[in-house]
This record gives C-alpha cells, sequence and structure tokens, in this order.
C-alpha cells in the first residue's frame, strides 16, 4: 500500500511539473588511490601512556587501468509504475603515479589496550579512529574511518526529461568530468611484530569510491589495499621504514606499488 502511494505521489508530481528527469548511467571513469594506511605504534608503550607521532611518505607505482562494473537502482525505461530493477554500468578505475602522504597519529594505552586517534593527507584528506592491543613483542588491532578523496570522475549516460521514458528518442546524452572531494567509508585492521628496534608490520585498509553523477549513486567495488612494511627506530624520536603495497579489485585486478617515509615520535 505504501509502495502504491508513492508511485502514484511520483506520477503526480511528474504530471504536474511536466516530466521527470531520470538518469542512466552507461559508464564511469574515476581516478583510484591506494586505501590510506593505518598503522600501530610499532613499539612497546607502557601502561597509561601517550605518544604522538607525525609521518610522511611516498608512494611510487606505474600508472594502469582497470576494468570494472558497478550497478544501482532505478525505474525501469518503460514506465514509472513498475518496480524498481538493477542496472549496471561498465567503469574504469585509475590506478598508479608518484604520491605523497603525510599523518598525525595520537595513541593512549591502558593497560594492555590502545586506544587511537589519526588524520592524514594521501590524495585527500582521511580520519579514523582505532582499537587494538599493544604488547613488548606484537601488536593488532581495527580501525575506522572517512576518506574524502579528491579525484577526478568522469560520467557517460543519458537523461529523460519526459514520461514515459519508453521512446529512446526521448533520452539525451550526457558527458560530465568534475574533479572535487567524494566521501568513502575508510576500515580495516593493522598487525605488527616487534623485536627491540625493529618491526614487521601488515595493514589492509578498504574503501569503495563513491560514483555520483545525475542524481544517481553507483555501487561500485571496494578497492582493498594490502601494505606489507618493516622499519627500524634509529632514537627515541625517529623511525624509518620501506615496504610494497598491494591492491585488490577482485583476484583478477591487482596494483603493486613502493612505499618509502620517516615518522618522528613526540613521546
Amino acid at each position: 500500500m505504501k509502495h502504491f502511494a508513492y508511485i502514484s505521489l511520483c506520477l503526480a508530481l511528474c504530471l504536474l511539473f511536466a516530466g521527470c528527469t531520470r538518469t542512466r548511467i552507461n559508464g564511469f571513469r574515476v581516478e583510484t588511490p591506494e586505501a590510506p594506511e593505518v598503522e600501530g605504534v610499532h613499539t612497546y608503550m607502557e601502561p597509561h601512556s601517550m605518544s604522538y607521532r607525525f609521518s610522511g611518505s611516498m608512494n611510487i607505482s606505474p600508472k594502469e587501468t582497470m576494468a570494472v562494473s558497478g550497478s544501482y537502482s532505478n525505474y525501469s525505461s518503460d514506465s514509472l509504475m513498475e518496480d524498481s530493477r538493477k542496472f549496471t554500468a561498465r567503469g574504469i578505475y585509475e590506478f598508479g603515479g608518484s604520491d605523497v602522504n603525510a599523518t598525525f597519529d595520537w595513541f593512549s594505552k591502558a593497560s594492555v589496550l590502545l586506544f587511537g586517534f589519526g588524520v592524514g593527507y594521501d590524495d585527500g584528506i582521511y580520519h579514523h579512529l582505532k582499537l587494538g592491543f599493544n604488547t613488548s613483542v606484537f601488536e593488532a588491532g581495527v580501525y575506522v574511518g572517512f576518506f574524502h578523496h579528491y579525484t577526478e570522475l568522469e560520467i557517460d549516460g543519458s537523461t529523460c526529461s519526459t514520461w514515459p521514458c519508453s521512446d529512446d528518442d526521448n533520452w539525451s546524452s550526457i558527458k560530465n568530468t568534475d574533479a572535487e572531494f567524494y566521501t568513502s567509508l575508510l576500515y580495516g585492521a593493522y598487525a605488527s611484530v616487534i623485536v627491540d628496534d625493529f618491526f614487521v608490520s601488515y595493514n589492509l585498509s578498504i574503501y569503495g569510491p563513491n560514483v555520483k553523477g545525475g542524481g544517481e549513486s553507483v555501487s561500485s567495488p571496494n578497492i582493498y589495499s594490502h601494505y606489507f612494511k618493516s622499519g627500524y627506530r634509529i632514537s627515541k624520536h625517529w623511525e624509518v621504514y620501506g615496504g610494497l603495497i598491494l591492491s585488490f579489485v577482485d583476484p583478477d585486478y591487482r596494483h603493486f606499488a613502493g612505499s618509502a617515509g620517516a615518522s618522528f615520535y613526540l613521546k
């Protein structure tokens, strides 16, 4: 009953305003950086203590593209009275290039539990909260936040402003290119093995590019970035590290990148 009332209201508004504008997204192209890395503290922290860290790094990788597909729901092209259904849009993810990253992290440790907050820049601004544990030889945790990534998005599709949109002649082609900030959920997990001043770490970061156009939002595939890194604490305050980044869109598509950087700890 509610579904019928909604459809009736939409139909009445369409007739009142001489047509509803509807959009079909046939394809998209979007610049897709690796999911930003979120790390542990890489060393043993005394219980009931805090630490602050500033980090800078560079990622380098070859440029390449990946063919993907996304989906979105809309009313069928035959009638607004029909149920909504899934449409598929073909897309291209663009990876690669040189990126400079900068982060600030705050850590607070209880007895074993470690709490953290971080903000950084990596082709956009990201921020997160993390929860884990920290011992003298091992640490691990999970995190969640948001990635406001700056990217160029190209949409290829068509629009219709008449009803019903069953005649192909009623559809007009559109092609828009915008460069702006798009917000995506960022989440993942991390783990580190600590041996004196050395550490080896693994991090998994996940986000899905936000693809929007003509009032439609496309559900696009997630990007899974795996960070493998090793480093050394050269003094009380300074740490250097390097490693490999392996990003997956699905098992058939993967992208490799190298990373190196340094961190400065206030405590």
